[in-house]
């Protein structure tokens, strides 16, 4: 997905895997030092008798499965049998095969309740015998040799679609990327882009296209099922105010057809 590379977006998910072929879907893995793509970012150091591979993953869907709703708000290294700090979740064990996480140092991170204009942590990477971080990165601990740097971002505001004037048609539920919303926020003609703009079109696209009331609606009408005097209180939505109220711009088609 296109907001995976854009490090302006808030981190919403983050887990430790073995294997970087086990990146759980719509995760990335952070696989490489920063600066230099011949090195890998393993977290983990091999002991003498095994290799033992940990690999940070990272995701900014929102939202993820289940509805989550939630930001990465910051990131603390601390020893490995610290406490960690209050409202901090430690990353123990792999996502893929819930084996130890890393060892002599844990990433410990704190995610909280996404809210437009709050803090968050937007991007990580790890640095190599490198002391100064890069521009708008800041280093917040050692692991495994590694220089561990995160980008701090605000939420960006999130423009939630506003309910049906009527309850004749169900309130359908807007799964549009979230990358994608922000970028149409951002643009000041987004009603003109991403909506109908002219009502006198309208004729022709409802024309020929029956419209009936749901039975349910009706229980107290005992007149024809089209016989609409009794539900004045009820507004029909038109083209126009169906393009207002539920925008799609078909961008996932569109992005699957380009790959192909």
């Amino acid at each position: 997905m296109s907001s995976m590379n854009d490090t302006s977006l808030p981190i919403t998910g983050i887990c430790l895997v073995s294997k970087p072929d086990n990146v759980p879907t719509g995760y990335e893995c952070i696989r490489k030092v920063y600066g230099e793509p011949s090195r890998d970012a393993d977290l983990m150091a091999d002991s003498m008798l095994e290799r033992k591979d940990r690999f940070l993953c990272i995701t900014r869907i929102f939202p993820l499965a289940g509805n989550k709703a939630f930001v990465l708000e910051d990131v603390k290294i601390i020893n490995e049998r610290d406490v960690p700090p209050q409202n901090y979740t430690p990353l123990n064990e792999t996502i893929d095969t819930r084996a130890k996480g890393t060892s002599k140092r844990t990433i410990c991170v704190r995610l909280a309740e996404r809210q437009a204009g709050m803090k968050c942590v937007c991007d990580i990477i790890f640095l190599y015998r490198q002391k100064r971080p890069p521009q708008f990165y800041t280093l917040i601990g050692d692991i495994n040799g590694f220089q561990m740097c995160t980008k701090e971002g605000t939420v960006p505001p999130f423009r939630a679609i506003p309910p049906p004037p009527s309850n004749i048609y169900p309130n359908p539920t807007h799964h549009q990327p979230y990358a994608q919303t922000q970028r149409q926020n951002s643009k000041d003609d987004y009603a003109n882009m991403y909506t109908l703009g002219k009502k006198s079109e309208e004729k022709d696209i409802l024309d020929g296209i029956p419209f009936t009331i749901n039975p349910i609606y009706l229980a107290g009408n005992r007149n024809s099922a089209n016989d609409l005097s009794g539900l004045d209180s009820y507004r029909i939505l038109s083209a126009y105010d169906i393009e207002q109220y539920y925008p799609y711009d078909f961008h996932l088609e569109r992005h699957s057809l380009s790959s192909l």
